[in-house]
């Protein structure tokens, strides 16, 4: 199995972006700095900061550099997550200093952070209280409290004298006459300034992971901690993050207003981040090499896959252009004196000839993202091991390998399958109708969505003729995703989740321009889409301009819309009829059954039918 992990073997081959980050971040003369890693949501960031510290931490420089990691979702459900992870990296940094002057110093400022928390407690704690004494409206924290004004008064007492011996205890007398907001954080800034001075200290560099798993709030919170650091002498921030959900949380926090809707996510992170760097996603062929080396290191003891890793690197294989191979990496493994213990090298013969003869579906599926190779293989993997013990070698594991791939690509496609295999005498009939209509190029409405590119691609991977196949061990194996769901829509991408409230904001007009972001979506992103939006129709809660939009413009999908427009309930209105004449002659034949029931029950219905349709011409 396959740990969502970072990992210490530079299996993604990220060391050339490791050691310009390390070298960037040692350099003297470019601090202060914030360097933002940018890469979507699995993409290995995590394994790329665990390299840069290893090169930072590995080369001698003058004076000591302090490095720490600090992982921004360990803090989600911190209730002040900005004071939590100020907090969690001043103690990172005192754990690290090289003399106990500094660390004296660190530890006074720790005392400050304290009083930051007792502060944000007193405001949360005494404002509520007091504002429920004068209103009359007991809180649930008074109930337990007597129920005359003296003791609720000793209460609000109690909680502010706190915070005023807090003050008394570690503020300065000149401090105390100037207790602003903006004066406490420029007091914290020189005292983390002087902390760090000291010259046995080149740079302290802090690098920030995990902060795009956090919710929106908690994001900008974060961001809001780091601000405190910038500028500070001495000074290098990496903050490992998917940059479109980063800028979904600003528009979350800061709704766009009037001609800044394009600028203001943008501008605010540039405010932040000075040396923005791009991890590309991988390609087919990177997936594909990657794929079957996850599959070799399952194999191999720690040890020989670093051997085969810095051979791989060595002979410049993984920059070459050509794809690995089951035969290219097993000779290595031989040249390079690597050891298979017991029946691992038949394992890896095995599993890698399944992978590598699916792999080009598998890497478009995948769309170049490591963390969806690892639970792609982690899924085969148990299923084949569940294949072994239900029916012991009777199954083809290319079958159960392929059927997976679908499952990922579209989990409605996958149970139509399942359907079709239901009715399997001779053959699996509805496989091959639609696998014969496909390869004619037949213009089939029911089969449009298996004609899409990367569906079509599936269909040609071998074994090709399904449908002489029974298939129900195959679907008993993966019988968990043969059950319709309702989406989650927190686990949609970025550019999903952006097209769903372009689409609820949308006029007319604007319509085009999504229709033509939509159709650039990957297989898997339009599929979540479309599922959050046919539902929405089967509701009555999209403009029917929208749903004629997408009818026209998303070919595909005019079987599911019309389906999804049966069950609309809302009365159709003779301004309506311009907009279902627009979908008739866009396609008329998944709108025929459609139309006469949405117009049944409408007194002008077979005047408007006819006109939709153009029978009063004829």
């Amino acid at each position: 199995m396959w740990l969502d992990n970072a990992s210490d073997i530079d299996i993604l081959f990220y060391n050339p972006y490791a050691q310009i980050i390390a070298d960037i971040a040692k350099n003297k003369d470019y601090n202060p700095l914030t360097i933002g890693v940018f890469g979507a949501w699995g993409a290995g960031k995590s394994t790329l900061l665990n390299l840069i510290k290893h090169y930072i931490e590995d080369e001698k420089t003058d004076g000591k550099i302090i490095c720490v990691t600090i992982n921004a979702w360990a803090f989600e459900s911190y209730e002040d997550a900005k004071t939590a992870i100020i907090e969690a990296l001043l103690r990172e940094i005192r754990e690290l200093a090289p003399t106990d002057k500094i660390r004296n110093k660190l530890k006074k400022l720790l005392k400050r952070v304290d009083l930051f928390k007792l502060g944000t407690k007193a405001i949360a704690t005494v404002a509520p209280i007091a504002a429920s004494v004068v209103t009359g409206t007991p809180l649930p924290m008074l109930l337990s409290v007597g129920g005359n004004a003296e003791e609720m008064g000793e209460t609000i007492k109690n909680a502010a004298i706190g915070l005023q011996q807090m003050k008394d205890e570690y503020w300065k007398e000149e401090e105390k006459e100037d207790n602003s907001v903006v004066n406490n954080i420029r007091i914290f800034q020189k005292e983390f300034c002087d902390a760090i001075s000291d010259k046995e200290i080149s740079n302290v560099v802090i690098m920030l992971d995990d902060l795009d798993r956090c919710q929106p709030d908690r994001i900008i919170e974060t961001l809001e901690a780091v601000k405190l650091f910038l500028s500070v002498k001495k000074t290098t921030f990496i903050i490992a993050a998917d940059e479109d959900i980063i800028k979904y949380a600003i528009r979350k926090k800061y709704p766009p207003l009037g001609n800044m809707a394009n600028d203001l996510d943008r501008e605010y992170i540039e405010k932040i981040i000075q040396l923005p760097i791009y991890i590309p996603e991988l390609s087919e062929k990177d997936i594909q090499n990657y794929l079957l080396l996850l599959v070799a290191q399952s194999y191999l003891d720690v040890e020989g896959f670093r051997k085969l890793i810095e051979k791989l690197t060595e002979e410049k294989l993984t920059i070459s252009g050509d794809i690995l191979s089951v035969d290219k990496i097993s000779t290595i493994v031989k040249e390079v004196g690597i050891t298979w213990y017991g029946e691992r090298e038949k394992g890896f013969l095995d599993v890698g000839h399944i992978i590598e003869g699916i792999n080009p579906i598998i890497a478009t599926t995948l769309k170049g993202n490591p963390r969806q190779a690892k639970r792609f293989l982690n899924t085969f993997i148990t299923k084949r091991r569940l294949s072994q013990i239900y029916y012991g070698e009777d199954l083809d594991m290319r079958i159960l390998a392929k059927l997976l791939v679908l499952q990922k690509l579209d989990s409605d496609l996958f149970i139509q399958l399942n359907d079709w295999n239901r009715a399997f005498d001779t053959e699996n009939s509805g496989f091959k109708n639609m696998r014969h209509s496909v390869s004619q190029n037949e213009d089939a409405s029911e089969f449009g969505l298996w004609r899409r590119p990367e569906i079509k691609k599936w269909i040609e991977c071998p074994p090709v003729e399904l449908e002489t196949q029974r298939l129900d061990k195959y679907f008993y194996l993966t019988r968990e995703n043969l059950k319709k769901s309702s989406v989650d829509e927190s686990m949609l991408s970025e550019k999903v989740r952006t097209l769903l409230e372009r689409i609820g904001k949308a006029t007319s007009g604007l319509m085009p321009n999504i229709i033509a972001d939509i159709q650039v979506l990957s297989t898997e992103e339009t599929s979540d889409l479309m599922k959050v939006l046919l539902s929405k129709i089967e509701e009555s809660k999209l403009q029917l301009f929208v749903v004629k939009s997408l009818y026209v413009g998303l070919k595909d999908y005019r079987g599911k819309i019309s389906e999804a427009l049966c069950k609309w309930n809302q009365k159709i209105k003779l301004g309506d009829e311009p907009l279902l004449r627009a979908m008739y002659q866009a396609d008329s034949r998944p709108l025929e059954k459609t139309l006469r029931k949405l117009l049944d029950n409408n007194e002008e219905g077979q005047s408007m039918l006819a006109d939709i349709t153009g029978a009063k011409k004829r």
